[in-house]
């Protein structure tokens, strides 16, 4: 049994870049991560890149970060994380149709299953988790459960999918952390933040990739077509369009 911890960075209006990023093990390896990453982040109970204080505390946010970085992948735990550009959203979704589209934290959600199992598991079962954010729609959640039990249901290896608040497991800490590197890189890829993040990428790339301008099209025909939205995005998750690791 694998477990998917996922969370999310860059989701509100506004943001450049809308990322869903975490990583999969199993649960020796998830068990010993938590024995190295807890004494590592004291006396945090918790990890949330938000909350540090870039300006104040550079060179100490940099030195933790460079420690922390390497330990998931110590476990080998598995990197998986996919972006959107608010731009490319706004592009199809305000111009041609009528502002109904699905969400992009939504689309990057269950793209990131679809690479997930499409990519890293093999014969393996999986479970995903997601942090709960109070400010996600309900609807949107909804949507997110509805696309991992009719569409993943089918998929024997798919065995459910939770959301939990971050502050009851770290888990979910080293997913914040990638989702706010991936989202700082598609920013600038050389600001201190991103180079200060950059050890949570590991050597062997992430697994995933970007949802680009030609494929949101393609699925904005399908809208003028009267396709659900469910069946837009099992169409999605059938497509191998991400670029695998990098």
């Amino acid at each position: 049994m694998l477990t998917a911890y996922l969370d999310e960075s860059g989701i509100h209006e506004g943001d450049h870049l809308c990322v869903v990023a975490g990583f999969v093990g199993n649960n020796a390896q998830w068990e010993a991560f938590i024995a190295d990453w807890i004494p590592a982040i004291r006396p945090r109970a918790n990890l949330h890149m938000k909350d540090l204080r870039w300006n104040k505390h550079p060179k100490q946010i940099a030195s933790l970060l460079a420690k922390l970085g390497p330990i998931p992948h110590k476990y080998n735990l598995i990197p998986v994380g996919v972006s959107l550009h608010w731009k490319d959203y706004y592009s199809v979704n305000v111009e041609n149709t009528g502002n109904k589209f699905v969400n992009p934290y939504v689309l990057c959600a269950v793209s990131c299953i679809s690479a997930v199992l499409e990519e890293v598991v093999g014969k393996d079962d999986v479970y995903f988790v997601f942090d709960r954010q109070e400010r996600l729609r309900k609807e949107a959640i909804q949507v997110i459960r509805d696309f991992s039990f009719d569409v993943c249901g089918i998929d024997s290896r798919f065995t459910g999918s939770d959301f939990i608040n971050r502050s009851t497991t770290v888990c979910l800490d080293p997913a914040d952390y990638l989702a706010y590197l991936v989202r700082e890189r598609g920013i600038d890829a050389e600001s201190f933040k991103s180079k200060a993040c950059a050890s949570i990428m590991g050597t062997r790339g992430c697994y995933g990739g970007r949802i680009e301008l030609d494929q949101l099209t393609s699925m904005v025909d399908w809208w003028k077509e009267d396709h659900s939205p469910s069946e837009i995005i099992t169409d999605l998750a059938k497509r191998r369009f991400f670029r695998g690791p990098r």
